[in-house]
């Protein structure tokens, strides 16, 4: 498997993965930490309302 085709799956894998936090979160934050150019990490908090 060749290098660029490589990348390219972790991306999609990657970007996926930010997705799903995104769509579980009502309230709260996406973190993302990139490191010389690439997303290294990806956090997420959640908040909890009270109204």
């Amino acid at each position: 498997m060749g290098r660029v085709k490589m990348a390219r799956e972790r991306n999609e894998k990657v970007w996926e993965e930010i997705r799903k936090k995104v769509e579980e979160l009502k309230y709260g934050n996406v973190i993302i930490t990139i490191h010389d150019g690439r997303i290294v990490q990806v956090e997420t908090s959640t908040k909890q309302r009270f109204d």
